[in-house]
């Protein structure tokens, strides 16, 4: 298989899987990205950065059109948005707005995209496809990578064009993997002692629902289209939480300078700088465009069990199948 069709089916699986931790939009959450306005300068400043007057801009998981308009505003000649989701309303506003004739929205899978749908190469590839967390963002970023391939132009551009994680062992009170999931088997056995029915693959299903519940933080506003009130980016309420290390740098993917996708490593080591009891990871990750920060996130891990800890002590995370499947993560101390 060449890289072209490899990149086609990376692309493919991406685009038509709803996995654990996705984020499915409607309205509602669009109408609350757009009155996060600090997020919308923040974006509006890269693609201000990024757009060259007359370019060609493909803006994918385009949602309500905004990042689309925006580029327009930014001095692109045209541009084509595509999204599995809202693009009616995306259209609608286009319209209301006057630029319908400059703009195409297309309701499509990224895959199914070919050259009688999006014919031509594009200056500017808008990416903001990301749901926050790192381990559904690994097959995204992979999938940039595919679409640069498929669509960039000569000395094209992508926006976010970095996107950088750091991982921090922490103390998070609350999130006790092992508890839960053990309070959970006792659920299920009882109900299989009820109905006279096995309920296995109840208990994985629930178990992968539940741990990826706390992975992000809570929307703080009154309703649930209001935005949160934190400025730059989604962070979790800090409480009686502990950073028991460092940020240690996990992967940066480059897309306009790095060749070609590299995953996420096998394992981690983050060195612990405070004694107490890790009960997750946190993973950070930053958008940016070229020096410009675009926009800073947190999402959390819960270890399949606490573990103390003291300073100087070596914290090894494994990154496997396990953990992309219910976002659980095995580790262990060295001393």
């Amino acid at each position: 298989m060449n890289s072209e069709s490899a990149g086609q089916e990376v692309v493919a699986s991406v685009a038509r899987s709803r996995v654990p931790g996705d984020v499915v939009f409607s309205a509602t959450m669009h109408l609350r990205l757009l009155l996060r306005v600090d997020r919308t300068q923040s974006i509006r400043h890269a693609l201000g950065l990024a757009i060259r007057p007359g370019a060609r801009v493909l803006d994918v998981g385009c949602g309500s059109g905004l990042l689309s308009f925006l580029a327009l505003a930014a001095g692109a000649a045209t541009v084509v948005g595509v999204d599995r989701d809202n693009i009616a309303l995306a259209r609608a506003l286009a319209a209301a707005n006057g630029m319908d004739d400059r703009v195409e929205f297309l309701e499509a899978d990224i895959a199914d995209l070919g050259p009688t749908d999006v014919p031509g190469a594009f200056d500017v590839i808008i990416a903001f496809i990301y749901t926050n967390h790192m381990l559904v963002d690994e097959a995204r970023s992979r999938a940039v990578f595919a679409l640069r391939r498929r669509f960039a132009a000569a000395g094209a551009v992508t926006v976010p064009n970095r996107v950088c994680y750091r991982a921090i062992a922490c103390q998070w009170p609350g999130l006790d993997a092992a508890t839960e999931l053990a309070d959970l088997r006792t659920a299920v056995t009882d109900i299989e002692g009820r109905y006279g029915l096995k309920f296995g693959p109840l208990l994985d299903a629930a178990a992968a629902e539940i741990l990826f519940e706390g992975a992000r933080p809570p929307i703080h506003g009154e309703r649930k289209w209001l935005p949160g009130a934190t400025s730059g980016g989604y962070r979790h309420p800090r409480g009686a939480a502990r950073f028991l290390s460092d940020p240690s740098p996990v992967i940066e993917f480059r897309y306009d300078a790095d060749p070609d996708f590299v995953g996420l490593p096998a394992q981690l080591a983050l060195t612990i700088t405070a004694p107490g009891i890790v009960t997750a990871v946190m993973w950070v990750q930053e958008l940016w465009f070229n020096d410009h920060l675009i926009w800073t996130a947190e999402a959390l891990s819960p270890v399949a069990a606490p573990l103390a800890v003291q300073a100087d002590d070596h914290f090894q995370v494994l990154l496997d199948a396990q953990w992309r499947a219910t976002n659980r993560v095995e580790a262990w101390c060295v001393r």
